[in-house]
């Protein structure tokens, strides 16, 4: 009866172990699945994790290649702005130059211009010149013509003299020594010339008294200056009183100190004593220089 029951208790023992041992190990395979479970989906996340990184290394290699290509971009956007700012600087002294160039340019256009001004001023006057030169010469030949007599007769010279149409007169033919009255073959003579002289009325005379240099001190003539002045005068009054213009003729006495020849012989103090009819140059005409053309 004893061994009966120890089998039972023994046999209930090994029932109840069996059951326990069987109990943990469909734990034990359960927790497993788990675990495998687990695991598999660690895995798996893992997996996703790697793609992540994967693609974000791509990403980010897409992006350093981006950003290499922005570099190479932005350096040749600096370059190229470098050159820009070069050209632009290179310009502006390029401008710089061209203005400096037309104001040059300007400045020599104005020169030119004046000078063409100048030029043609120049010319008006070298026309007026010639023109006048042609007159003189016409008048000149005209005095020869009218007063041919008088020259074949030894009374007077006619020449022109630093552009002045000279008629000479001997003092001799007009007045005694040391006289200023003229005498009847000096009124004669002078008549004759009046008559030439009043044809030109647009022309001024100047009656020009010259003496030698032999000294003369009396009353009415203290020296040479009173005496040549004098007989200019007196030529004056009488070419006026026989028409010619009193606004066209002057008087002027130079005494000896313009003389014709040298005073060491008799003919050369006679040619000395002398009235000198000088016919102006046309003064509206050379009283100006003529201007001179700038380089």
């Amino acid at each position: 009866m004893k061994i009966g029951t120890f089998t039972f208790s023994i046999l209930l023992l090994m029932f109840l172990s069996a059951c326990v041992s069987s109990s943990k190990f469909e734990d034990a395979l359960a927790e497993k699945d788990a675990m495998r479970e687990s695991l598999e989906g660690a895995q798996d996340e893992i997996g996703r994790n790697k793609a992540k990184i994967a693609k974000t290394e791509q990403e980010l290699e897409a992006a350093r290649m981006q950003n290499s290509l922005a570099q190479e971009e932005i350096a040749r956007n600096q370059q190229q702005l470098s050159a820009t700012e070069q050209e632009l600087e290179s310009a502006k002294i390029r401008v710089e130059e061209i203005q400096n160039e037309l104001m040059n340019l300007e400045a020599r256009k104005q020169a030119l211009q004046r000078n063409l001004a100048e030029s043609q001023e120049q010319m008006a006057t070298l026309r007026n010149i010639e023109a006048e030169t042609k007159r003189r010469n016409e008048i000149y030949a005209q005095f020869v013509n009218r007063l041919q007599t008088m020259i074949d007769g030894g009374q007077l010279t006619v020449s022109i003299e630093q552009g002045r149409i000279v008629i000479n007169l001997p003092n001799n033919v007009l007045f005694n020594s040391g006289s200023a009255n003229l005498n009847p073959a000096g009124k004669e003579a002078l008549g004759q010339i009046a008559t030439v002289l009043s044809q030109f009325s647009d022309r001024r005379f100047q009656i020009e008294g010259h003496t030698d240099n032999r000294p003369i001190k009396s009353a009415r003539f203290p020296s040479n200056w009173e005496l040549s002045t004098s007989r200019a005068l007196t030529v004056v009054h009488l070419l006026t009183d026989m028409g010619v213009i009193p606004e066209n003729i002057s008087a002027a006495g130079f005494g000896e100190f313009r003389p014709r020849a040298e005073n060491e012989t008799d003919e050369g103090r006679q040619l000395n004593r002398r009235i000198e009819i000088i016919m102006m140059p046309n003064l509206d005409i050379l009283s100006s220089e003529l201007p001179k053309v700038s380089p």
